[in-house]
């Protein structure tokens, strides 16, 4: 897959970490963009909302999004991302996250 970088345009592979014409780190560009994804109301059980809520992250955090917004719910789900979070943001997978102060049941998570 390839990128482009948003300082020069340059092109780049997937596993690039720096530009390869302005030596920008590739992994904190973003375009300020949010992604929402539901991971609760489709049925889902807990185990299948974190694997859920995994799989999105890593593949947001591969494009050039800076949040990801994730409707969680208001109930067991919504628990478990929380703490699933914490270490997701302890090991720097993340860089932040909250409730929306307007609805309980979505987390925005800050990647980039």
């Amino acid at each position: 897959m390839q990128g482009i970088c948003l300082d020069c345009g340059m092109s780049f592979s997937e596993d690039t970490r720096y530009c390869p014409k302005c030596d920008n780190a590739l992994e904190h560009q973003h375009d300020g963009s949010t992604i929402t994804v539901d991971i609760a109301h489709d049925g889902e059980r807990v185990s299948e909302a974190l694997r859920k809520m995994q799989s999105e992250i890593d593949m947001a955090r591969k494009g050039v999004a800076a949040n990801i917004r994730l409707v969680v719910g208001s109930g067991l789900i919504r628990d478990e991302v929380l703490l699933a979070l914490r270490d997701l943001e302890f090991r720097g997978d993340v860089k932040d996250f909250d409730l929306e102060p307007t609805n309980a049941g979505t987390v925005l998570v800050r990647l980039k």
